[in-house]
């Protein structure tokens, strides 16, 4: 009788030892960050001897996964801000405002990247634009480097063309709002330059250079140039692959820096809810029917995806929303 008066004390005391630590791992738990996900589990092992009770509670870490803060593009300038993930000392990729053609304006913009849903977010509210032009900006974001950047994000870039390895874009975009006044496309853009160009970082492109856009959508708005052909390449959209046919459009040698542009443009059909994927490299093998140029030896430096907009046709307002999810480029 004397060995169980001393016992249940002890039971008591332990049990409420136990209680205690479960509550205060539970209330560690809450404490934590919330871009810091933390799992704990506990175990709890019980042994009788003839003279005591022994509980033992083990804390153990399963898993911490850390996630960077929301990223706030705020340089309306184009200068480019990197993206770093998983630890990496590259950055996985660029994000841009470009209002490279807004010179004044009132209003405002937000920028801002999501690491943990790799949700990009863009929203222009604009009025008094100044200049007028049928393209005043290109919120982006991108992988490798545009020739006036001094570093490549990611680890694919530069592809000789001659020898390039095919790889994938894929994307969710979601046009949420849009002003119907304005000038607007939703498009991919990328280089394809020379080696002395794609092997000096910083410098910019010239004549002997290429500029391609691939588009999904536009509103009161063409590519520069004119209409030279038509291509069929095949896409996919939400998941189904489409043989879809683009209008070529070019301009030989551009008079704000002289490099060749080509634009594929849909006919026909557009793109502004959903999710697309497509391989670069099929546009390039039909850009080299419409070029100049033998690009065997030119290079691939990055590829884009934003939407240009302008202000030509709503008198100096710019309105418009959109996301775009799990940009990714992936070599094939």
């Amino acid at each position: 009788m004397n060995k169980l008066y001393i016992v249940l004390p002890v039971i008591v005391i332990i049990a409420i030892g136990v209680m205690g630590g479960i509550i205060y791992l539970h209330q560690q738990s809450l404490s934590v960050k919330p871009v810091t996900t933390t799992e704990f589990s506990t175990t709890t092992s019980t042994s009788t001897t003839t003279n005591a009770i022994t509980t033992t509670v083990t804390q153990t870490v399963t898993s911490i996964t850390s996630y960077n803060q929301l990223i706030y593009v705020t340089s309306s300038a184009s200068s480019p801000t990197p993206v770093y993930l998983n630890n990496s000392t590259i950055p996985s990729f660029y994000l841009e405002v470009n209002m490279w053609n807004a010179k004044n304006y009132n209003g405002n913009y937000t920028m801002v990247f999501n690491p943990l849903t790799r949700t990009l977010s863009v929203s222009f509210n604009l009025t008094q634009v100044k200049p007028l032009e049928w393209t005043n900006g290109y919120p982006e974001i991108y992988v490798g480097r545009k020739p006036w950047d001094t570093a490549y994000a990611g680890n694919i870039f530069p592809m000789r063309i001659g020898n390039m390895t095919p790889f994938m874009v894929s994307f969710y975009i979601n046009l949420t709002k849009l002003d119907p006044s304005i000038n607007f496309d939703i498009a991919s853009d990328a280089w394809i330059v020379r080696p002395q160009i794609a092997f000096s970082p910083g410098t910019a492109p010239g004549n002997g250079d290429i500029e391609i856009m691939v588009w999904l959508f536009s509103q009161n708005l063409q590519p520069a140039g004119e209409q030279v052909g038509k291509v069929v390449v095949p896409i996919y959209i939400n998941h189904t692959l489409v043989n879809a046919t683009f209008q070529v459009w070019e301009m030989k040698s551009v008079p704000w820096g002289g490099w060749e542009y080509i634009a594929f443009r849909p006919d026909g059909w557009k793109v502004t809810n959903g999710y697309v994927s497509y391989e670069p490299n099929l546009f390039i093998k039909a850009l080299s029917n419409f070029t100049s140029y033998n690009i065997t030896n030119y290079y691939l430096t990055d590829w884009e995806f934003g939407t240009e907009w302008g202000t030509m046709t709503s008198n100096g307002t710019a309105y418009f929303s959109w996301t775009v999810s799990n940009f990714s480029e992936t070599l094939l």
